[in-house]
């Protein structure tokens, strides 16, 4: 069947678009170019505005540098380093706008006097003339002269600050020249001079009073200092080190140390000493470390060895008795004597060490308790101390903020000036040319504006009125795996065979083909682009089992269709054997009983037929509601549940798609099974999106073609699905009686018709 082509906005007729700029056109360029003179009448009629600039700049008083760093120590020892934070910049910046500072200069310039800052004076250029004629403009009423100069004034100046920088700009805008430099210089001076003038009025006071504190205080620091001194030699409590502690702390914390040490000592020695013993009394004692170390035992070992080899050698040629097999024994005696003499000697001084590390270690506990003793005897007098030396140290940190504050304050009386200043960095210039209005450019953009928006409409008008009614469906996320067919080629998933008429002789039936079919494709086409095509007969559900398996990519589910050769074949057993088989191999797979009727299988199986997937697609239930278990497996089954009616026989493909990702998401294979005619209608609804497609033919019902051949599932040309043709065995008798019985109901039923 051809693949569906649903309408899309993109469907938009450019012709109705063109006809709709040519037709309204016409009146757009005029239109575009009368407001555009318009503008330019106006401009023409506004009075030229020029602007001016003066920057000043925050710097820390006596900087050899306007761009200095105020907060480098390195400028000489009376500089005032006061940081020049961004609040400070912006607190000028506020400071610069005051109501005291504008009104002082527009008193200095008598601002009052002019039209442009006192619209009670008349207008101002053409432009205001023609709006006080219609009722725009004018001074306001109630406004005193006062507030219409300060009004003004604001509206025209501008005061700034550049970013990470102590630079202020300020910025003037006026229809004369010289006047906006003359306000901008004159802001700029007067904030300089009132910095300047702000002097330093209770410094001498405060140094007064500072000087009195400073001698009194620094006589109370010695004498604390002297007490101290006198009551740590009476209670003999020196300090020494690096961390300035007492002596006894000192003792104590290397007496800890070296006991820590002397125990250990101790306790490696016991530990030695102990083993030796134990190795001793077992007989083993030549495995000591220390044995194996002494030289001399060595020697005596590779003695008695040699001897031994001897004694081996000549075993085998004289009797025990012989006078040169008896001084070799008595050698060898000798030996071990003296060997286990030397052992002896070694596990006694590891004793001796022991006991010496212990009476080390018990000295110098000793030590360390009577330096204890010392500290909790002169605990008392150590407090009493400690109490002094704090009075002190608080008195010597007094004594030495305020010599500090005293140093600063005789720096600021020596400079006599605040500790910032306002340099001015440029002086604002009567400019020639004006900023505002720039007639022809303005004009020019007001005509293309114009243009641009006249075309804009017209093109939106003509698309909203030439936008077909069909609509279109926009791609959910369900859709994300199969929101596509699986094309190798630019022909479509599936398409619907012509009807051909059979041969006298029909071919061989597929059935026959051998079970290694599935391994090599019939098809002429690489098996990347085409769909594969195998053979199975019936008792091969494992083998089948395991080539859907093999096919099932990572991380995705795997659908396959399993339906019979004609209406009259029942695949119903077969899928159901295949789950079971899909189960047994380890993927958890679901059967989908597909019967719009609800004919299908699920009844006679013993499934509950309250709700399944015809009542799922037509919103009557859940997920939750018609998924139960294929008994005696771990697969999972949903029954078709009520027949659908005839008004609801139409698929609703968006939704069907979107159950079926679902299970993709929650299965790893999902077997849907119907009789050929429901699942032909099924395939062509969902676009032939499957992975697998089985079809179930009956050794008794030899076909005349089969419907199904290379490359074909259903009667429709697929690509990339694995179409298998499995044929099942079936007796004679069985199959006889079967036709007799449908003999017999088509009779009966055309009876009761007439």
């Amino acid at each position: 069947m051809p693949p569906r082509a649903p309408a899309s906005p993109d469907e938009i007729q450019m012709s109705t678009v063109f006809d709709a700029l040519k037709r309204k056109g016409r009146w757009l360029v005029p239109l575009s170019v009368v407001l555009g003179g318009l503008t330019f009448v106006v401009l023409m009629m506004m009075a030229p505005r020029y602007q001016s600039e003066a920057e000043l700049a925050i710097v820390a008083k006596g900087a050899s540098s306007t761009f200095s760093d105020p907060r480098s120590a390195s400028s000489g020892p009376d500089l005032v380093t006061t940081r020049m934070d961004k609040e400070a910049i912006n607190t000028h910046v506020r400071a610069l706008q005051s109501s005291d500072l504008m009104l002082q200069i527009a008193n200095d310039l008598k601002l009052a006097e002019r039209p442009e800052f006192n619209s009670a004076l008349g207008p101002v250029d053409q432009l205001d003339a023609v709006l006080r004629m219609i009722g725009i403009g004018g001074p306001r009423s109630g406004e005193s002269e006062r507030d219409r100069v300060m009004s003004a004034l604001r509206s025209r100046l501008e005061v700034y600050t550049a970013k990470e920088s102590r630079f202020i700009g300020i910025r003037m805008t006026s229809i004369d020249a010289e006047l906006a430099s003359k306000i901008a210089n004159a802001m700029a001076e007067n904030y300089r001079a009132s910095l300047a003038e702000q002097g330093v009025t209770e410094i001498d006071d405060l140094q007064t009073v500072l000087k009195a504190k400073i001698d009194k205080l620094g006589a109370e620091v010695a004498t604390a200092e002297t007490e101290i001194d006198r009551y740590r030699g009476k209670i003999d409590g020196f300090r020494g080190g690096a961390q300035n502690t007492g002596l006894n702390e000192q003792q104590m914390s290397d007496l800890t140390a070296e006991l820590s040490r002397a125990k250990a000592a101790r306790g490696e020695a016991d530990a030695r000493a102990a083993s030796a013993r134990e190795m001793m009394k077992a007989g083993t004692a030549d495995a000591l470390a220390d044995v194996q170390k002494s030289p001399l035992i060595q020697n005596l070992v590779q003695q008695r060895v040699r001897i031994e080899r001897q004694i081996s050698e000549l075993s085998a040629t004289l009797l025990p008795a012989h006078p040169r097999m008896r001084q070799l024994n008595a050698d060898l005696a000798g030996l071990k004597l003296q060997i286990d003499s030397e052992i002896s000697k070694i596990v006694s001084s590891l004793e001796k060490e022991a006991k010496v590390a212990q009476g080390r270690e018990s000295s110098i506990a000793q030590s360390l308790a009577d330096i204890k003793n010392r500290v909790v005897t002169n605990a008392p007098e150590e407090a009493q101390l400690r109490q002094l030396e704090a009075n002190a140290k608080a008195k010597r940190t007094e004594l030495e903020n305020l010599q500090a504050q005293l140093e600063a304050n005789r720096k600021k009386l020596d400079a006599r000036a605040q500790p910032v200043e306002a340099q001015i960095i440029s002086k604002a210039q009567a400019e020639s040319v004006p900023i505002f209005p720039k007639k022809f450019q303005l004009s020019a953009l007001v005509a293309f504006a114009s243009l641009m928006f006249g075309t804009a409409w017209i093109v939106m008008g003509a698309l909203f009125h030439g936008v077909p009614p069909q609509g279109y469906r926009k791609l959910n996320a369900s859709d994300r795996r199969r929101s596509e067919p699986p094309l190798l080629r630019e022909e479509p998933l599936i398409s619907e065979m012509p009807e051909t008429e059979p041969e006298t002789e029909p071919e061989p039936a597929l059935a026959t083909a051998p079970a290694h079919a599935a391994i090599a494709g019939t098809t002429s086409e690489p098996a990347a682009k085409e769909a594969s095509f195998a053979a199975f007969n019936d008792g091969e559900m494992e083998e089948l089992a395991g080539r859907l398996k093999g096919r099932r990519s990572v991380g995705g589910g795997f659908r396959t269709l399993i339906t019979g050769e004609s209406d009259d074949i029942v695949p119903y057993a077969e899928a159901t054997e295949l789950v079971k088989a899909l189960a047994k191999s380890g993927v958890q797979p679901i059967l989908v009983d597909w019967s719009p009727s609800g004919e299908g299988f699920a009844r006679d199986a013993g499934l509950d037929m309250n709700a399944g997937f015809n009542d799922l697609l037509t919103g009557h239930a859940g997920f939750e509601d018609i998924i139960q278990r294929l008994p005696g497996t771990t697969a999972h089954v949903v029954a078709s549940g009520r027949a659908v009616s005839e008004d609801e026989r139409e698929l609703d493909i968006d939704r069907l798609n979107l159950v079926l990702d679902a299970l993709d998401e929650a299965y790893d294979h999902i077997v849907v099974v119907g009789r050929h005619d429901e699942a032909r209608r099924l395939f062509e609804g969902i676009e032939g999106r499957f992975d697998a497609g089985i079809t179930v033919a009956s050794s008794l019902r030899k076909a005349a073609e089969p419907e199904d051949r290379d490359g074909t599932f259903l009667g429709f040309e697929v690509a990339e699905i694995d179409v298998i043709r499995y044929e099942r065995r079936e007796a004679v008798a069985p199959a006889l009686m079967q036709r007799l019985a449908r003999v017999t109901q088509n009779q009966a039923a055309a009876a009761r018709q007439a």
